[in-house]
């Protein structure tokens, strides 16, 4: 019978933080570095995840860099990237030192005589292997490699005479997508981007996965006529390893396809159909339920609702077992998880946090967010756009989020000072609609409107494609267009009523007036009346 996980824990071997699965049967396996552990037969339950020192890092002034003969590798590379040999618990190692996003050492990545492999340090948050000796900007015109490990990264290096940027994987190529992901800003400003992996199919199948995280037209694959760039070095075959490099062709210049199996594949992949309902029933009917790889857009006045609707969706994605990623500009972390939480408590936490005592509310933060599924963007206010399309993709592709909510577009292009509203929201419209189609990730996009003639939508007017901000590039690029419409001036009955409106539909067509729901005070939920179901 196979085994059933149980929960993550931090692995101590490599110290990450969650990489550690625990498995009923007392096994444990870590994903990032593959550390096993095995229970005796004595032991019926897991060994409990106790928090750990992690080892201090070995002092570089310990490790002494010097020539691999057998490898080919000169003492001018070794010392460039600070590759070296020390001792540990008594047995000679082979030492290479990574940095965090700031540039400090992080980690290290320990190689003993016998070929096993560990870590040591904080490896949450790390920069490719030998990022930090390249040129942080002005790289437009230059071509970054990056190999699968850090013998390999030495190897390319000498092959190029140590001029040219060249960069490794962490964790070899079972780690490609996750850490370009998490440096694709740096990795972006480059011209051209080789993938030099090992030439067996695991590591092409990395080198092909790889391509889809990376800038269209930007990425390449250098296939090798040995296993690997290491081995081409020890057979004399510098020049030809630079000149497969440097003729290393983008793998999708152009995006055109007419192979029949590729059509057939794309005809037939999942992702076309819904993953999981809407929590509203007109909504639901309308769109053919939620779709991954779509971008949708939440309409209204100020003060109508956005917010809450967002909040009510995000809740329910939640608690279908989707991830869920929520940037929201305008309102605090706090505000945020009451929104959430108190949902799931059915109680306005945001007016009086007393309304559960603290117990209740743990309980309830822990059944709905206790398993990571919500990921939080810390800030306030307006954002380069370059800037939010790097944390979506970061989100879709390392933390494999399903949907993710944007509150809201008009706040992220208030900072913009080199271009107008229209023309900036057209831009960032242009590169979310980007986003989207290249990660498959879901994206709820929250909207302001222009003030018509008249009466406001404040005061409940009809909202139309019309009233969208931009010169019409949000109705364009989204798939579905759902406006709020509430008379904030209205009596007590008109004041809690939210009239959805679906004004485009691209998926199924249907557009036109659907649920209406109403804003309960007690619970601070928008419901949808019993009326509306008989």
């Amino acid at each position: 019978m196979a085994s059933k996980f149980l929960k993550h824990g931090p692995c101590p071997e490599c110290g990450s933080k969650d990489n550690l699965a625990w498995f009923d049967d007392g096994h444990a396996t870590c994903f990032g570095c593959d550390y096993q552990y095995q229970p005796t037969k004595k032991e019926k339950k897991p060994m409990p995840v106790l928090p750990m020192k992690k080892p201090d890092l070995i002092d570089q002034c310990r490790i002494i860099s010097k020539p691999l003969i057998k490898r080919g590798l000169t003492e001018e590379t070794t010392k460039l990237f600070g590759y070296g040999t020390t001792e540990r618990h008594g047995q000679p190692v082979q030492v290479s030192t990574f940095r965090d996003q700031l540039g400090k050492p992080c980690a290290q990545h320990i190689r003993t005589k016998d070929k096993r492999f560990s870590w040591i340090g904080d490896c949450s948050d790390m920069q490719l292997w030998g990022q930090h000796l390249w040129r942080q900007h002005g790289t437009q015109n230059m071509f970054v490699v990056i190999s699968e490990g850090e013998v390999d990264c030495m190897s390319i290096s000498q092959a190029q005479g140590n001029r040219f940027p060249v960069v490794s994987l962490p964790n070899g190529a079972q780690s490609a997508s996750k850490y370009i992901a998490a440096n694709i800003k740096w990795l972006s400003k480059f011209n051209r981007i080789v993938l030099c992996f090992d030439s067996d199919e695991p590591g092409m199948a990395a080198a092909e996965k790889a391509i889809e995280v990376l800038p269209a037209g930007k990425a390449a694959i250098c296939r090798l006529p040995r296993k690997d760039a290491n081995e081409m070095l020890q057979h004399g075959e510098a020049e030809l390893l630079r000149d497969l490099l440097w003729k290393a062709t983008p793998v999708r210049p152009d995006g055109i396809v007419n192979n029949p199996e590729t059509l057939w594949a794309e005809l037939t992949k999942p992702g076309a159909t819904a993953i999981c309902k809407y929590p509203w029933p007109e909504l639901d009917r309308y769109l053919k339920g939620y779709r991954k790889g779509e971008m949708i857009t939440i309409c209204a006045g100020s003060g109508t609702g956005k917010s809450s609707m967002c909040r009510e969706l995000a809740h329910h994605f939640l608690i279908q077992g989707l991830k869920v990623g929520y940037i929201a500009l305008e309102e605090s972390l706090q505000r945020s998880l009451q929104g959430i939480v108190g949902i799931e408590l059915a109680l306005p936490l945001h007016l009086d946090p007393s309304l559960a005592d603290e117990e209740t509310t743990r309980t309830a933060f822990d059944r709905l967010l206790g398993t990571g599924r919500l990921f939080l963007y810390d800030h306030f206010g307006s954002m380069d756009p370059d800037r939010l399309v790097e944390q979506i993709q970061y989100l879709a592709n390392v933390e494999g989020v399903d949907v993710v909510f944007i509150d809201h577009l008009t706040i992220v292009v208030s900072g913009l000072t080199d271009c107008d509203e229209r023309r900036a929201l057209d831009v960032t419209c242009t590169k979310l609609r980007q986003v989207v189609e290249s990660t498959g990730v879901g994206l709820f996009l929250v909207s302001h409107l222009k003030r018509p003639e008249g009466r406001g939508h404040e005061e409940g007017a009809q909202v139309s494609l019309g009233h969208l901000r931009g010169s019409h590039s949000i109705a364009q690029l989204s798939d579905a267009v759902i406006s709020c419409e509430r008379n904030q001036q209205g009596d007590a009955a008109e004041r809690s009523e939210l009239q959805l409106r679906c004004l485009k539909n691209r998926h199924a067509g249907f557009t036109g007036p659907i649920d209406k729901l109403l804003y309960d005070q007690d619970t601070g939920r928008l419901i949808v009346p019993m009326s509306s179901y008989f």
